[in-house]
């Protein structure tokens, strides 16, 4: 499958860790192709990444989590953003807990691989929807400014497929709220993808960079040109 993203044009891949034994419900990890990044896409990101206003992070307002409501049901289907993910990312079908009504609101069980380890999990309980740009990490960003309703839109946003991605929970609850110069993937063969998904999210939302941020983005992409794999960034279309 092609994802676009700021005029990146990639297929879906992944690394390939040793198997676990933890009792986690994984099924076993493929070898995936390794395209390599055309210079002018490269650009495109660079320039992007450019034009992303630069300012130190911190804020003199507390983030609250609360603050940033999720996850919402906004179609009103019964499905919330984290059942929505989780159903447009599974590469199979999907299993639900009916509710007291016998509505299929709550997912399962189906098969996701997460994007940065490459293990594919079929327990939904196994895995978190991660906010690809977190919120701790927007609100310090200039987030911190907005209005309820957008700090809402932020955190269910459904519309970039770099926002909200199925992750493995070991790795989300590693990465907190950490930028790219603070915490990135172990694998390099993922740095390109997650650096262009940084970068799109922060672009859209209009969030700010530090100049450190700017180092450690550039560094992963130059990974880019280099043949090695792009991280797996979902399955949603933008």
């Amino acid at each position: 499958m092609v994802v676009n993203y700021c005029g990146l044009e990639v297929s879906d891949t992944s690394t390939n860790p040793s198997p676990e034994t933890d009792g986690v419900s994984r099924l076993p990890v493929e070898p995936a192709a390794e395209p390599s990044a055309p210079s002018g896409e490269v650009a495109e990101v660079l320039a992007t990444l450019e034009q992303l206003p630069i300012a130190q992070r911190g804020s003199d307002l507390k983030y609250h989590r609360d603050d940033w409501p999720h996850w919402v049901d906004a179609d009103r289907d019964c499905q919330n953003t984290r059942a929505e993910v989780l159903i447009s990312e599974s590469a199979g079908p999907v299993s639900f807990t009916p509710n007291a009504d016998g509505e299929e609101c709550r997912v399962t069980g189906g098969q996701w691989r997460g994007p940065w380890s490459g293990e594919l999990f079929t327990d939904a309980g196994d895995i978190d929807i991660d906010h690809h740009v977190p919120l701790g990490h927007a609100h310090e960003s200039g987030g911190w400014d907005w209005d309820r309703e957008r700090k809402r839109a932020y955190a269910n946003d459904l519309d970039h497929p770099a926002s909200l991605q199925v992750t493995d929970k070991s790795l989300n609850r590693t990465k907190g709220k950490q930028p790219p110069d603070q915490w990135r993937p172990d694998a390099p063969a993922g740095w390109c993808r997650y650096a262009a998904d940084w970068i799109a999210v922060k672009a859209k939302w209009q969030l700010t960079v530090t100049q450190w941020e700017v180092a450690a983005l550039r560094e992963m992409l130059d990974t880019c040109d280099d043949g090695s794999s792009w991280g797996l960034s979902g399955g949603r279309e933008p």
